[in-house]
């Protein structure tokens, strides 16, 4: 069978793209057959803009206008076009300025549908977007890993290096003990340094293993009523001989009477600053453990008059792993990374916390605040 229309004019009516031509002011003076089935109904005679999606229509109208103003041979842009299922489509348009042309006197408008394209183009960008993320994530797990590697390696030197000195205290001792076997108060004083030695031990490896619990949520105060002054005037007597060798002395001050604690947390804490202030105070000064009430809190200090803390330090100290290098006038020690960090976890267990001040007159005040109920 002949067709009617001559086979360029087909074509173009039956485009599988939409085709249609606008006047001037921007209404439909030809479609396409295909654009009838795009749209749902004949378009003729209707304004283009009013299957455009309201986002995109001044752009469009700008572009059209550009186009006939400036006599621009074509003009492209994307923009959304409303199906006859209601959904909107992204197109790419190209428009031609024919209105010279006898036989057309407007803006011939070619459009494809590209939303499958758009789409895919959308899943690319967020797949390649995602893909930055994970590997932006994963350098900084990488960086994560690796500091948290070099802060284990810097704690497992500092732990071997603390555990060393009991255990050569220790082993030298009990070599005493045996040459000495005949003078019963050079056995006593060998016993005791064995005693001390291995109870910073047995201290330490508790620590470690209480911030494994508080890590996995497992650290818990058993709270019971406890005559805390009475509590800590044991400590200080049994403090004597660690603060032997260095002449310094402990005194405790102030009371509050029976509070709710978990003893055994507490004073592994409370023995830990005092390890520390003996550690950085000169020889012969006083170490102070103060006890005072503020409302409904009770706050425990012990003081020093050691060579301080920098203001920047003052809360890494208490942080798992760190350690402060701190110069006396005599030679540079350093902390383990552990001690402190046990004592923030065990008063964080009392529902309180801990934080270190400077001192007056100089020094530091290591101070721990929990509720006395």
């Amino acid at each position: 069978m002949t067709p009617s229309l001559p086979w360029s004019d087909a074509l173009a009516r039956y485009s599988p793209d939409l085709m249609l031509v606008i006047d001037r002011e921007g209404r439909i003076t030809w479609a396409s057959e295909s654009s009838t089935e795009m749209l749902g109904a004949d378009p003729t005679g209707a304004l283009v803009t009013d299957f455009v999606h309201p986002e995109d229509e001044s752009e469009l109208l700008a572009r059209t206008g550009e186009l006939l103003a400036t006599d621009h041979h074509v003009v492209r842009l994307s923009h959304r076009v409303r199906h006859h299922d209601g959904s909107w489509r992204m197109f790419e348009t190209v428009a031609r300025n024919l209105v010279r042309e006898p036989t057309v006197r407007g803006v011939l408008v070619q459009a494809r549908d590209v939303t499958i394209a758009h789409q895919l183009s959308a899943m690319l960008t967020e797949s390649t977007d995602a893909a930055y993320d994970l590997a932006a994530v994963r350098e900084q797990l990488i960086a994560q890993l690796h500091a948290l590697d070099q802060s284990k390696a810097r704690l497992s030197a500092a732990l071997v290096h603390d555990l060393k000195t009991p255990l050569t205290v220790i082993l030298l001792s009990s070599k005493y003990v045996v040459e000495d076997v005949a003078e019963p108060e050079l056995v006593t004083e060998h016993a005791t340094s064995i005693e001390r030695s291995a109870e910073a031990m047995h201290r330490m490896v508790l620590d470690l293993l209480d911030v494994g619990r508080s890590e996995d949520g497992q650290l818990t105060a058993k709270l019971a009523e406890v005559d805390l002054r009475a509590v800590l005037a044991q400590l200080v007597e049994r403090s004597v001989a660690l603060l032997k060798g260095k002449s310094q002395t402990l005194v405790l001050v102030g009371d509050v009477g029976k509070v709710r604690v978990d003893e055994d947390l507490l004073l592994r804490a409370v023995q830990n600053l005092l390890d520390n202030c003996s550690k950085y105070a000169p020889m012969r000064s006083e170490i102070e453990i103060s006890l005072e009430r503020q409302g409904d809190k009770v706050v425990l200090g012990v003081a020093d008059r050691g060579p301080g803390i920098p203001d920047p330090a003052k809360q890494k100290i208490f942080d798992l792993y760190t350690r402060l290098e701190r110069d006396t006038a005599q030679h540079t020690r350093t902390s383990r990374g552990v001690g402190l960090a046990f004592c923030k976890l065990a008063l964080a267990a009392h529902g309180g916390d801990i934080w270190v001040e400077d001192r007056e007159g100089g020094g530091s005040v290591f101070r721990c605040r929990w509720p006395a109920g």
